[in-house]
């Protein structure tokens, strides 16, 4: 395990930090390119339920350094349909600390404290299409939905992967092995910026206009992400086929921080919240400037969580009742937001008659 001590970290910050976490061996690494590599866990016989995971969702990982503990969610591009390993990819990243750390210090044999497996960025039970727009390491959880459609599935499937050059392309062998496996269904377009010049929105509607009938399902940086999603748009693709992961890391040390949570005045916080849990009403008390996630937790209840940072969306919720306020938001969409779906480890209460439901 990375030394929380030699990190700074006080032994009870850590361990208040990694209550979530279980420890876990890195049994081996793969260099997939220049600057990016893949990390294999090994699970223990006692965790293989605790990790048990569907094709397209993360591992979060907590990581003493400088005196904090950092908080990062990594896509599993192993598959359970097809592999045993729990693998994650991890691309280095500008100024990424955790990444940098992960392709430069990590060894095999050392250990990580790991939250088990949670996200909804997972296949549809329709039998549709797949159309998979991926950018860079986006292709990480994408390539787990691959394999897991092609093994569980009959249904067609399309990739258009965007990378700045070929030595960029992650996975590129395992692509060509899948696609030469099912050529009759799998088929990957890579667009290389150095070629084709950059993905821009006129060759995303070109591709999409293709196969409108698919689920779309999209995974890339920001950047690549908006350009997408705008394009997507323009087709009138019906919200509800167009499944999005965005990559998104925490404000690193120095960035602005967020409103303090005890901010929150007390002549708006209710004495109480309900929170309706696995189909269950619960009736809790409230204190005020607390998170919604906090108070269920002291209340004895075990609602999803996974990064407590407000971007990985592993504590969502819907809001039935009353007003909240969000401190951080990097994932719920616009339309997320106007369904009533909130953070509940971002969210505070600032009006009576708080309700909230989680989904099952």
């Amino acid at each position: 395990m990375i030394d929380y001590r030699r990190a700074g970290v006080g032994e009870e910050a850590w361990r208040e930090a990694t209550t979530s976490c279980h420890e876990l061996k890195v049994a081996r690494i793969v260099e997939e390119t220049h600057d990016a590599r893949s990390i294999l866990l090994e699970i223990p016989d006692s965790l293989r339920e605790v990790f048990r995971y569907e094709a397209g969702q993360f591992l979060s990982f907590k990581v003493p350094l400088e005196g904090q503990v950092l908080v990062r969610s990594y896509s599993l591009s192993s598959c359970p349909d097809v592999e045993s390993e729990h693998k994650v990819t991890v691309k280095r990243v500008e100024g990424g600390r955790v990444s940098n750390l992960f392709n430069d210090g990590l060894r095999v044999g050392d250990r990580l404290m790991v939250v088990p497996p949670a996200g909804r960025f997972v296949l549809r039970e329709e039998l549709r299409p797949l159309f998979f727009l991926a950018g860079g390491s986006g292709v990480t959880p994408v390539i787990s939905l691959i394999k897991s459609a092609l093994r569980t599935t009959g249904r067609e499937i399309r990739l258009v992967y965007a990378n700045r050059d070929q030595r960029s392309i992650i996975f590129e062998s395992e692509l060509d092995s899948l696609v030469a496996a099912h050529p009759e269904r799998l088929r990957v377009e890579h667009s290389l910026d150095d070629r084709h010049g950059f993905l821009g929105p006129e060759r995303i509607r070109a591709f999409a206009e293709e196969r409108p009938d698919a689920d779309f399902y999209l995974c890339g940086p920001e950047a690549f992400m908006e350009i997408v999603e705008s394009a997507l748009g323009q087709l009138a693709i019906p919200s509800d086929r167009v499944h999005i992961e965005r990559f998104v890391s925490p404000p690193e040390a120095g960035a602005p921080l967020p409103k303090d949570p005890g901010e929150a005045s007390v002549r708006d916080a209710p004495e109480k919240v309900k929170i309706v849990l696995d189909g269950a009403t619960h009736e809790v008390p409230y204190e005020a400037g607390e998170r919604l996630l906090a108070c269920a937790r002291r209340a004895g209840l075990s609602p999803p969580f996974s990064c407590e940072e407000g971007y990985c969306s592993c504590c969502m919720a819907k809001l039935v009742g009353g007003q909240v306020e969000m401190a951080t938001n990097d994932c719920l969409t616009d339309d997320l937001l106007e369904e009533g779906w909130i953070l509940t480890c971002q969210a505070e209460c600032v009006s009576d008659n708080v309700e909230i439901e989680y989904p099952d």
